[in-house]
């Protein structure tokens, strides 16, 4: 197989944009964060004096590259350089995949496999080395025994909720027409009024959660030139505490980003976390025809949307790699999140160098 060669690090640059004190390897910060690990089941952290995300990451995750694993579930970090100490930190859920016996290293994707040593995240525990702006140099990595697990972050329930996808027709049960203070935005704790659509009023009721969402679209796809729906971007979700005919009200009880007058709602399904890795035993082949808030370059952790769905044998955990013309020039690994009939969300797992809509995906590279 033929790999790009010349690879930006828009991987590093793009996602771990840290200043040099942010990734400062101080003993305290080590110390800290050692000082909770002894309890593999811990689910918090309590930040202390010293600490940043990269060193947590580095002792819960054994793996310092998973920090936005840990940022993404902790959403009230609005810049993840600033992070104070007593507060708190969820620390998401991990898979651990054994490697097969009589390997002398931990096993790693194919994606990996395959690019340069600088470019890719170490799967071991172990770290390769790695070099990139105020990032200190990590020794190469060892052969590990057979044994120890390798931590893979599971994906979480919020990155799924939060994701979005893309769908012929959206139904809507009733549209945010304000709040008892005359706001017109709005995020968690705050109480919004509703009318509800017509029909929807004896569908809802006290207690009820819905999704508070918006639209986007429509989605034309890249190559067909034809429509294939329109994208649901998902706000945060409400709690219905009064209904009375065709007005109600609620609270905002999760919020993915801030809701507004003339967002829609429709019923809330909790999502669960993506805790499988599915590698495809047939060939699938589609387009990326939508990213997040219209990115026009993907990198790292980025949300994007395919062409291809439950209908084409698209399961939550789908491995896809993304490609040049050329089929084996690969650039890109995505991850399924969520699944349609039709289409599919993904999350990027790993960008070798930007691409956007229009890029080719594959389930098998040769």
């Amino acid at each position: 197989m033929q790999i790009k060669k010349s690879l930006s690090i828009i991987t590093l640059t793009g996602i771990l944009v840290i200043n040099a004190s942010s990734y400062s390897l101080s003993q305290s910060s080590e110390v800290n964060a050692e000082e909770q690990v002894k309890d593999r089941n811990t689910s918090d952290y309590t930040i202390k004096k010293g600490d940043t995300l990269w060193d947590i990451s580095e002792t819960f995750l054994k793996n310092p590259f998973h920090w936005p694993y840990i940022w993404e579930n902790n959403a009230y970090i609005r810049n993840p350089d600033l992070i104070f100490p007593g507060n708190k930190l969820i620390i998401p859920p991990v898979i651990l995949s054994i490697p097969e016996s009589g390997m002398e290293e931990a096993p790693v994707s194919a994606v990996e496999a395959t690019l340069p040593e600088q470019a890719a995240i170490p799967a071991s525990e172990e770290l390769s080395s790695v070099t990139a702006p105020f990032m200190p140099t990590r020794p190469k990595r060892a052969a590990v025994p057979a044994t120890p697990p390798v931590v893979r972050p599971a994906i979480s329930s919020h990155t799924i909720e939060s994701g979005g996808y893309i769908i012929k027709n959206i139904e809507s049960y009733g549209v945010i027409k304000g709040s008892r203070e005359d706001r017109t935005i709005f995020a968690d704790g705050d109480s919004v009024n509703i009318s509800l659509e017509n029909g929807y009023a004896d569908k809802v009721s006290m207690g009820d959660k819905y999704t508070i969402f918006r639209t986007s679209g429509p989605v034309i796809h890249p190559a067909t030139k034809k429509k294939t729906g329109f994208l649901l971007i998902p706000i945060g979700v409400i709690k219905i505490n009064r209904v009375q005919g065709k007005d109600a009200s609620g609270e905002i009880i999760k919020s993915y980003n801030y809701a507004s007058i003339g967002d829609r709602i429709q019923p809330y399904i909790p999502a669960n976390p993506v805790l499988e890795i599915r590698k495809s035993e047939t060939e699938i082949q589609g387009y990326i025809i939508e990213a997040q808030e219209g990115l026009t370059l993907n990198a790292q952790f980025n949300i994007v949307y395919l062409d291809k769905g439950a209908s084409d044998g698209i399961t939550p955990g789908t491995i896809l790699y993304v490609t040049t013309e050329k089929k084996d020039d690969v650039i890109g690994e995505l991850q399924v999140v969520s699944v349609q009939d039709t289409t599919s969300t993904a999350l990027v797992t790993r960008s070798a160098e930007p691409f956007g809509t229009g890029s080719k995906v594959t389930t098998i590279i040769k």
